[in-house]
């Protein structure tokens, strides 16, 4: 089956001679909701876009690499301002679409790590656009907000027959046109320019975060780079326009644990190891103070150094199930990977104690601040 036919199959399996009309305004109204409300905060659907550019799959003679680009484009004979989201992954497979075409489902394994954890995540980018439209590996579609055929939104995909000229086939890219709000592109940089170096530091795959900004007011490029050559040392590069670079230096310490048996949880069933990391920052005067779960979860934690774990998050990823034994399982096992994280970054010589490093910020007395 080609592309357009699979496309094409989706759509007749939401028709309306294949189902009936509750069904599809079901459909419609629950998606609806839990695409509006999901987070509370506009920006976790670049979260989400950024997670699910880290779960994809690259070749091994590319670097990692996901680019927003807030420019104008002509889609389907129409000139707007869009987000531009572009990732040099290895493209969308019928798997994916169908994913993406559905509520609840996801391709990803949570035994692997990876960070995905529920179908309606690209859900929310319906806060900012009407109709998401996705370039990759052939496959040309939209998702409208309405569709007239089905009379059911979100989920049923429509082939697009015109690629837009910007395109970069061997890139996957998501186009979003920005036509929800009337101050919707001063909002989406002031998102963009929030983004952290720290928000790739535990990332596994991708190594580089590129903003670009092509609008009659402004232009202007910011580039987020890890460098982990020589890790467990790890460099954050930070610039803008190729200008004013910063650099934040971080020694990091992962331990595997063994699952206990108190802390199953029906989210992991299958789990028996996890994977708990700290990153200790290295530059002076540092008061780094963030709680991770792969991506940014909160930002002060009260202690002086960056954590990492598969902590079970509720559903906006704002905050984590605090009672739950999966979760204060990982948290007691962060003083060993503290301890051990100390105890090796000073007996490296990668780290150099004339340059006034590293900076070791005193462990506290008490964890349970967390949570």
């Amino acid at each position: 089956m080609d592309k357009k036919e699979f496309i094409n199959k989706i759509r007749d399996d939401y028709s309306p001679n294949k189902n009936t009309q509750r069904t599809l305004e079901g459909y419609s109204s629950s998606i609806k909701t839990l695409a509006e409300d999901l987070y509370s905060k506009d920006t976790h659907f670049i979260f989400e876009l950024i997670q699910n550019a880290e779960d994809n799959n690259y070749a091994d003679d590319v670097s990692p690499t996901l680019r927003f680009k807030i420019a104008e484009i002509n889609l389907q004979r129409k000139k707007e301002i869009s987000l531009i989201i572009e990732n040099n992954e290895t493209g969308f497979e019928e798997s994916h679409v169908d994913a993406i075409c559905k509520i609840g489902k996801s391709t990803k394994d949570k035994s692997q790590g990876y960070i995905g954890e529920k179908g309606i995540g690209f859900k929310s980018v319906f806060k900012i656009t009407n109709s998401p439209s996705i370039f990759s590996n052939g496959f040309q579609f939209s998702l409208p907000e309405n569709d007239e055929e089905t009379k059911l939104g979100y989920i049923v995909p429509k082939w697009i027959d015109i690629i837009p000229n910007e395109i970069n086939r061997d890139w996957t890219t998501i186009i979003l046109p920005l036509n929800k709000e009337n101050d919707a592109v001063n909002n989406l940089l002031k998102y963009l320019e929030e983004i952290e170096p720290e928000t790739i530091l535990f990332l596994k795959r991708i190594k580089k975060i590129e903003i670009v900004v092509d609008t009659p007011k402004d232009n202007y490029k910011i580039v987020i780079e890890k460098k982990d050559e020589s890790y467990p040392l790890v460099k954050l590069i930070h610039c803008k326009n190729a200008e004013g670079f910063r650099t934040a230096v971080y020694w990091i310490n992962s331990e595997e644990f063994d699952k206990p048996e108190y802390a199953y949880s029906d989210k992991r069933p299958k789990t028996q190891k996890r994977v708990v990391s700290v990153a200790l920052p290295l530059n002076k005067k540092s008061s780094q103070q963030k709680l991770f779960a792969y991506l940014p979860v909160w930002e002060e934690t009260g202690i002086p150094f960056l954590i990492n774990a598969d902590f079970l998050l509720v559903s906006s990823r704002e905050g984590i199930h605090e009672e739950e034994s999966w979760n204060e399982w990982l948290r007691d096992c962060i003083s060993i990977v503290y301890r051990e994280g100390v105890l090796s970054c000073l007996q490296s010589d990668l780290v150099s104690i004339d340059q006034n490093m590293p900076y070791m910020p005193l462990y506290p007395q008490r964890l349970t601040i967390l949570f």
